[in-house]
């Protein structure tokens, strides 16, 4: 209804004027006239077949002759629940820390698995070590994969392919139609590592109210102040990151 979004915005906007915020930012797949915007992101979907074998025939002799490298490598994949959620959040979090990210607490990953969403852990082992995890949502016939991590050890062995189409094995067989990767910026590697998947990419518009004269808001990492931050901490131990990561993800953008 467009009279209640006009109504919406308006509100937002001056909610940021009296909580003095920078700015507004309004995540949109169709683009809305008379807005700064930012249209760097794209989502990716798959459309799922009826059955594993015929996506299997679908992606490609490159990326089944990765997946088939990786198959040789002693993998183990599981899906479930609480009773993974260690294991993944062992995978995320190191993953996190080696990017230079802070990582959300273990119970913000706990309330969601609680909840009445239809959420799912997969965690794929090497000889018995977590190495990949992924945390999935299903929600009318598409299956989503907003959090993903492989340990940097296991990218030589093909770990991410493998557990990837474990992943794809598993929307296939539980009926879902779509498999939304997530989004990601154009020509970045993950856009590239998506789309080999057959993924089709759909453009994003991020709208943005601002202050008066104020510029579209810019977090660089290539920013050399920021590169240091980052540098910084990756070199933390792990247990320090996760204490320390909750606290500052929250007011991160």
């Amino acid at each position: 209804n467009s009279s209640v979004e006009l109504q919406l915005i308006q509100h937002a906007d001056k909610l940021a004027k009296k909580l003095t915020a920078s700015h507004v930012e309004i995540r949109e797949t169709t683009p809305r006239k008379g807005f700064p915007s930012k249209t760097d992101k794209m989502s990716m979907f798959l459309s799922l077949p009826k059955s594993s074998d015929e996506l299997w025939d679908s992606v490609g002799s490159k990326v089944r002759a990765q997946i088939k490298k990786g198959m040789k490598n002693d993998f183990s994949f599981k899906t479930g629940k609480l009773e993974l959620l260690k294991d993944f959040y062992r995978v995320f979090s190191t993953n996190m820390r080696d990017l230079g990210t802070p990582v959300y607490s273990l119970s913000f990953f706990e309330n969601i698995l609680s909840s009445n969403l239809n959420t799912t852990i997969a965690v794929q082992y090497h000889l018995g070590t977590p190495v990949s995890c992924a945390f999935l949502i299903g929600y009318k016939g598409c299956l989503e994969i907003p959090w993903a991590s492989t340990l940097r050890k296991a990218n030589a062995l093909d770990s991410n392919m493998v557990m990837y189409w474990n992943i794809l094995k598993f929307a296939c067989e539980n009926t879902y139609h779509y498999f939304d990767f997530g989004r990601s910026s154009k020509d970045a590697s993950t856009f590239k590592f998506k789309k080999q998947w057959g993924a089709t990419p759909s453009q994003l518009h991020w709208h943005y109210l601002l202050p008066q004269g104020e510029s579209l808001p810019a977090l660089n990492p290539n920013n050399p102040k920021l590169k240091l931050v980052i540098w910084c901490w990756t070199k933390l131990p792990l247990a320090v990151a996760n204490a320390l990561g909750p606290l500052l993800a929250r007011s991160l953008p």
